[in-house]
């Protein structure tokens, strides 16, 4: 069993890659859903402050690689996507737990394209601003993300269309070997 993690800033196309892979009948499991899940249990409202306060809180209390932790225990027998990786020590107990079958993968965009996308979500952690953008940024990368992105076995870059990343997409997957080449192709 593979497992395809993502990794990238907010923005990039972390969750356009998952969702993607969802639609050729690949699991994913998303680990911001697992830290909402959480927000839940604290009866606290989904923002983006709140998610952040929680997902900070729980790697104080419990140890940085305390979602990736919590993540292993959703993911069954097959190749899976884990979306949203974002510190050293979740690769590093990503790796421990999958061994060479733990692939990371860096999707990555400029931030002007990555603010730009940001702003049009229709979600509550939408930044109000390019100030908390920034902050967001400073915040995740205080964990660790950018060496997580820096350090990645594969990256794909994602500037352009949808279908462009999802042809990019497909062909990592092919490579992979998480699905068999299109039939166009052979």
């Amino acid at each position: 069993m593979k497992a395809l993690i993502i990794s990238g800033m907010a923005g990039a196309g972390k969750t356009e890659f998952a969702v993607y892979c969802k639609s050729l009948g690949i699991p994913v499991v998303q680990m911001g859903d697992i830290v909402r899940e959480k927000v839940d249990e604290y009866g606290l409202e989904q923002t983006g402050k709140n998610v952040a306060r929680i997902a900070n809180e729980e790697r104080l209390k419990r140890g940085n690689d305390v979602w990736a932790r919590r993540t292993v225990k959703r993911v069954g027998g097959r190749n899976t996507v884990i979306d949203g990786t974002r510190s050293e020590a979740e690769v590093a107990y990503f790796r421990s737990h999958f061994g060479k079958d733990a692939v990371v993968v860096a999707v990555v965009a400029s931030a002007v394209t990555r603010y730009e996308r940001l702003k049009s979500r229709n979600r509550e952690d939408v930044p109000l601003s390019h100030g908390e953008f920034d902050e967001r940024d400073r915040r995740e990368l205080g964990w660790g993300l950018g060496n997580v992105i820096a350090l990645s076995d594969r990256v794909v870059g994602n500037e352009g269309t949808i279908e462009e990343l999802r042809k990019s997409i497909r062909l990592l997957l092919e490579e992979l070997d998480f699905i068999k080449k299109s039939e166009q192709e052979a």
